[in-house]
């Protein structure tokens, strides 16, 4: 008999906190009997394996170590735990309707769909395009975040992705409520987020690491300068200089990298800082590689000393 490592956590509030919009049978039929079910046949494909108290996080990132006959067990049971899981921290009966306005959730989510009535177009969307069953989730790459969806009981962390907010498009997360309707439901369940929840993990996200990057020299109007050291007025003045270099043949890089500096410093006024390291770490390593101060096919670069 295998170890109980994982249990089903409890929900966060009543079955019944979230009706209208998901009605406490289909809390009680998807909590109790799907999610348990995950958990027990996650448990039974650990069993034996040394991994059977690992978090469903490091398993997920470790399926290349199970044999081919316990693989997609493994994905598909640990990914539904930890898939589910997440569900149910993400949605409340007090949901505010919308991330703090002044947050930086908000800020990224201007960004990248120019308000938030443009991340529910995208994941609804994304919702509506997943054939069968599977996710819509909204994730944060280290850099931005976007939507993506996965087939099944995929996590995105498969893909080295952090998940912030999945919606679960399986029928057994609806059927009862909404039958076929599925755009229904999707309408419903994006009145129950919770974005408080959302924008702890965004704050909690994995960023890379760059400080290297930040003490890297790097020429700048003929003169050198710690790269976190560069200012938005620096970053204009060296993207016009190099632009007036830039040409064809041997020239072409040139105006690639003149690009580079331009997008920097929009990068740097549109969150308003005055230096490099002043920017998110991965909008400063996003830079680094369009100014190949990472080489492209280099995942980091030494600080020079």
């Amino acid at each position: 008999m295998w170890a109980m490592a994982y249990t089903v956590p409890d929900l966060p509030y009543p079955y019944e906190a979230l009706e209208p919009h998901i009605s406490a049978q289909t809390m009680r039929f998807h909590h109790d009997k799907h999610h348990q079910a995950y958990v027990d046949k996650a448990n039974a494909a650990l069993d034996g394996t040394g991994l059977e108290d690992a978090p469903p996080r490091e398993v997920l990132t470790r399926l290349s170590e199970f044999p081919p006959d316990k693989r997609d067990a493994v994905r598909n049971n640990v990914g539904g735990h930890l898939n589910h899981s997440l569900f149910w921290e993400s949605m409340t009966p007090d949901s505010t309707g919308t991330p703090a306005k002044d947050g930086k959730l908000m800020g990224a989510i201007r960004d990248t769909f120019r308000g938030l009535p443009g991340l529910k177009e995208t994941i609804k969307d994304a919702a509506m395009s997943q054939f069968g069953s599977g996710w819509a989730w909204l994730v944060h790459d280290g850099y931005r975040i976007l939507i993506v969806t996965t087939g099944e009981q995929d996590s995105p962390i498969t893909d080295g992705l952090e998940p912030l907010l999945g919606i679960d498009v399986w029928e057994h997360a609806y059927y009862l409520d909404y039958e076929n309707r599925r755009a229904e439901y999707v309408d419903a369940w994006l009145q129950v987020v919770d974005w408080a929840v959302v924008e702890q993990r965004f704050g909690e996200a994995p960023v890379p690491d760059v400080s290297g990057l930040l003490e890297r020299l790097v020429s700048v109007c003929g003169t050198e300068h710690r790269f976190g050291e560069v200012t938005l007025d620096e970053a204009r003045a060296h993207s016009a200089d190099l632009k007036a270099l830039a040409g064809w043949g041997p020239m072409a890089k040139i105006g690639a990298i003149a690009r580079g500096w331009s997008d920097l410093a929009l990068q740097m006024q549109k969150h308003k800082v005055n230096t490099v390291a002043e920017l998110d770490p991965g909008i400063v390593e996003h830079a680094a590689r369009a100014l190949w101060i990472i080489l492209p096919g280099r995942s980091m670069v030494e600080p020079q000393g």
